[in-house]
């Protein structure tokens, strides 16, 4: 059957597709099933060209469902849904839980898939998008460290509404700059005090996800606020959340400027806030993030332009996947490469917007599910 290119009329906002849309390379953006909930989703799509071939019967949806999924994608349609939670007047806590439940399962997925949108994923609300990645940073690093995995849902939970005290607050600042007034700097210190009262009026009692919020800028060196607790006050899942707010907060874009890259961000907190950071987490970040973590973009020492998608047992040389030749040309098909020997060497990591228009999707074989189950996804 040919090919249909998609229009307005084929889409009912809110309702499942009934079929995959593909692009003219028969590529899969969306399956079928997925809900396309906004007018700007649906024009973007139909901007870029994309296609479907025929409805699936129910037969067909099953098969198709247990084949395959994007990790990649999966993480951006639930940061997606995640900042959704907080358009509406009543914030079901319920559903924080299990968005971070569906956090682990994709990081299990394939966890360098999943860490690409720390660096790639710029949708909606600075304030829920930051959240929400430092709350996926948070689950790499305590799976590396084997916390259990009760404990480490609630952690998420955790980093995924250590802010509600300040979002507003928090999304003025991503565009301002000039210094902070003197109540800014008030609310800042008193937003992890509000967040816990919050979250206790809405019931949430449990003590890994109100600590996290409590002690999330607080500091094993005694640094930070509001508090300033001695060291063996803080768990290791505030730690983790403390490091990975940090760093998020580092290598993400202000209106005004672009984001550090993150080599410089990994060492400014290996290295200028070490004291901060105690070893075994300091070691956690060098595994599972290092200096050039899957999503960052890389100049080649041969000229060209790469995107990391894979961490390897040697961390300064990652696969990687070539986007743009010396010559400047975008590859059709971005081939792959190794960060060792004087050609693939990294030269430089780049900023992101170096590259527009990129199907970062598609840098990331979709991970079967059935075969998932086996191993935890993680540095090879």
């Amino acid at each position: 059957m040919a090919k249909v290119q998609l229009e307005h009329r084929h889409v009912i906002l809110g309702e499942p597709l009934a079929f995959d849309l593909v692009d003219q390379h028969g590529r899969v953006w969306l399956k079928y099933g997925y809900v396309i909930k906004s007018e700007g989703q649906l024009d973007r799509l139909i901007d870029r060209g994309v296609f479907f071939e025929e409805i699936i019967d129910e037969s067909q949806r099953q098969q198709r469902e247990k084949e395959n999924v994007s990790v990649f994608l999966g993480v951006s349609e639930l940061a997606d849904e995640f900042q959704q939670l907080f358009d509406r007047k009543q914030i079901n806590y319920g559903e924080v839980l299990r968005v971070a439940e569906l956090i682990q399962e994709l990081c299990e997925l394939d966890g360098d898939a999943a860490l690409a949108n720390i660096q790639l994923y710029r949708n909606g609300r600075y304030s829920l998008r930051h959240s929400f990645l430092t709350a996926l940073l948070t689950e790499m690093l305590l799976r590396h460290l084997e916390r259990p995995r009760e404990v480490r849902s609630h952690a998420l939970a955790g980093a995924l509404t250590m802010n509600i005290g300040m979002l507003e607050l928090q999304d003025l600042l991503y565009q301002q700059n000039v210094p902070l007034t003197l109540e800014q700097k008030r609310d800042i210190i008193a937003h992890p005090q509000m967040a816990v009262e919050a979250l206790d009026k809405q019931g949430i009692d449990h003590p890994v996800w109100l600590e996290v919020v409590e002690h999330h800028h607080e500091m094993i060196d005694g640094s930070g606020y509001p508090k300033r607790p001695p060291m063996n006050v803080l768990s290791v899942e505030s730690q983790a959340v403390s490091m990975a707010d940090r760093f998020c907060a580092m290598i993400s874009e202000r209106k005004y400027r672009p984001g550090t890259l993150s080599n410089l961000a990994a060492q400014n907190l290996l290295s200028r806030q070490a004291a901060t950071i105690a070893p075994a987490l300091a070691n956690a970040f060098r595994k599972e993030v290092g200096n050039y973590p899957p999503g960052t973009l890389v100049a080649l020492a041969n000229g060209e332009v790469a995107v990391v998608i894979r961490r390897l047992l040697n961390p300064e040389h990652p696969l990687m996947r070539s986007l743009r030749s010396p010559s400047g040309i975008r590859y059709a098909e971005p081939p792959k490469r190794i960060a060792s020997g004087p050609v693939f060497a990294i030269k430089e990591a780049v900023d992101v917007q170096v590259i527009k228009d990129c199907d970062w999707a598609s840098l990331w074989p979709r991970v079967e599910l059935e075969e998932s189950k086996d191993g935890e996804a993680g540095a090879a």
